[in-house]
């Protein structure tokens, strides 16, 4: 693993998509039982990947659950705020468990996609929607919105209707 990589880094692209990707139904419903305590605990995982120096509070690790259709559930994770280039805002957790693609009949039922901080090349401040997928390779979607969770939410809306 890159040492240049962070704790946030690792949570968003490693831990966050592993656990939801195999187990969306397990995951969302300990997320519902324990909440941020269930979160703490797979960002300290996360941290036990790095050095000691590298690891940082989880404060600011929040969720959210929501309905934004009958057979879509979608987590919000509020993560600690961005760092570093590439760490994330927020991370929606897209759990569609009737969705196949009709042709190749492939299940797409789970969706990773994060909001992140990036520097647009006159090294602004930028942000950039991504996906983490099951085999844990990112793929840049489009720009992302303001870093505001409802603005997020709206953005992950019209990406699940576009699809």
């Amino acid at each position: 693993m890159g040492s240049d990589k962070t704790q946030q880094m690792v949570f968003v692209s490693e831990v966050l998509p592993s656990l939801f990707h195999d187990t969306p139904e397990q995951f969302i419903r300990l997320l519902a039982r324990d909440g941020t305590k269930f979160l703490r605990f797979y960002w300290d995982e996360a941290g036990k990947r790095l050095e000691e120096s590298k690891r940082i509070s989880s404060f600011g690790l929040n969720y959210d659950l929501r309905k934004p259709g009958k057979n879509i559930g979608v987590v919000l994770v509020t993560l600690p705020k961005p760092q570093a280039e590439s760490e994330a805002y927020f991370v929606a957790l897209i759990y569609r468990p009737y969705r196949v693609t009709p042709i190749l009949r492939i299940s797409d039922i789970t969706k990773v996609v994060a909001l992140e901080y990036v520097l647009n090349p006159e090294g602004e401040t930028d942000r950039l929607l991504v996906e983490w997928t099951r085999k844990l390779t990112r793929e840049e979607i489009s720009k992302g919105p303001e870093p505001v969770l409802n603005e997020f939410y709206t953005t992950i809306c019209d990406l699940i209707a576009g699809e």
